[in-house]
């Protein structure tokens, strides 16, 4: 078990919220909410499962929480998904918009199901109050020790709300009443540096970086946007260079908050940059869970992957409290940060 600063984790590779849904699937045929890629990579081998993103209250957002499709539906079902979902360039832009079930019927239907996961339930809401009612929904429906952590999602650009102005009083409101650690999810479109100072400073127990970066696509043909909500969150290969970037900037700047890298990674090496950037544990997103609709057949092939990739990454050596190492130009480990807050370990090359 790997400690960060309270957020308790199996190993060092979680999962990205959203992506797998809600850690288990709706019912035998799954075409929505978890990735096809899962049954082939058991979830609990990793260090936690990150739920979508739940509000207090169910959201369409920009697709739809329709679980009851019948086969004749199928095109209209992907229809919905191209406006919500398109592979783009070297990643993919999503527009779903914190599309989810609300908490209350995640605790009900899907939290008894995933007790052998290690869970980090990720929250999102617009108001200081909507986030401490979460965190006051969260605290009562589980016990200290039965998830890893709570996630602030206070940057989804899905939902078309500035969260950068109702961040500090979240902070200041919502995290203290929490009964278990809190990650804050950054994005790089805003202040990031600024907001890690101000998680820093309202006992948030560590960080994850980053989250998807605002972009768009036009028809080449007609001009139009390619999702429903003209912009979406660009994910995968395309943002790895912003998520490596960010996290290398946090440890500049002085901030020692445990560190969840996300953007971009498949592989070990992907892993390894992160790491030598100043992560303590990386999030498997997209890059990993995604595909083309032909790739999925290969399922078994990406599942081997992915539980190797763990496997590379726990025969890691953890060297000390906290520090963390930098690639030189030919490879070696070179040079530490200060001591992260709480313990978080450092993983060195080999």
């Amino acid at each position: 078990m790997i400690d960060l600063n309270g957020v308790r984790l199996r190993n060092r590779v979680v999962t990205s919220s959203s992506l797998l849904g809600y850690g288990a699937p709706r019912g035998r045929l799954v075409l929505y909410g978890l990735s096809p890629f899962a049954q082939w990579a058991p979830l609990e081998r990793f260090g936690a499962v990150t739920t979508r993103t739940l509000s207090l209250e169910p959201r369409e957002g920009h697709f739809t929480l329709r679980e009851d499709w019948q086969v004749r539906e199928l095109p209209d079902l992907l229809r919905r998904y191209a406006r919500a979902l398109r592979r783009v360039d070297a990643g993919w832009l999503n527009a779903f918009g914190w599309s989810n079930i609300g908490l209350e019927a995640y605790f009900r239907d899907y939290f008894p199901r995933t007790h052998h996961l290690n869970r980090i339930i990720s929250v999102g809401g617009f108001s200081a109050d909507e986030f401490c009612a979460l965190v006051d929904l969260v605290n009562a429906r589980a016990r200290p020790g039965q998830i890893a952590a709570v996630e602030f999602n206070v940057s989804c650009h899905n939902v078309n709300f500035p969260f950068e102005t109702i961040l500090e009083e979240v902070l200041a409101a919502a995290v203290g009443r929490s009964r278990h650690p809190v990650l804050l999810k950054l994005s790089p479109d805003y202040d990031y540096l600024e907001h890690a100072r101000l998680a820093e400073r309202h006992g948030v127990a560590g960080l994850v970086a980053i989250n998807t970066v605002k972009g768009l696509r036009l028809n080449p043909r007609t001009g139009e946007p390619l999702l429903k909500n003209r912009y979406g969150g660009l994910s995968g290969r395309a943002i790895k260079p912003i998520g490596l970037r960010v996290v290398s900037e946090l440890r500049e700047a002085g901030i020692e908050l445990p560190i969840v890298a996300s953007g971009g990674i498949r592989s070990f090496d992907d892993c390894r940059e992160y790491f030598w950037a100043g992560a303590d544990a990386v999030s498997l997103g997209s890059e990993v869970w995604l595909a083309p609709y032909w790739g999925y057949l290969f399922g078994p092939v990406r599942g081997l992957k992915i539980q190797r990739l763990i496997r590379r990454v726990e025969g890691y050596e953890h060297h000390g409290p906290g520090s963390r190492a930098r690639a030189g130009a030919d490879g070696r480990a070179a040079g530490r940060l200060p001591a992260a807050v709480g313990g978080a370990q450092q993983l060195l090359h080999r």
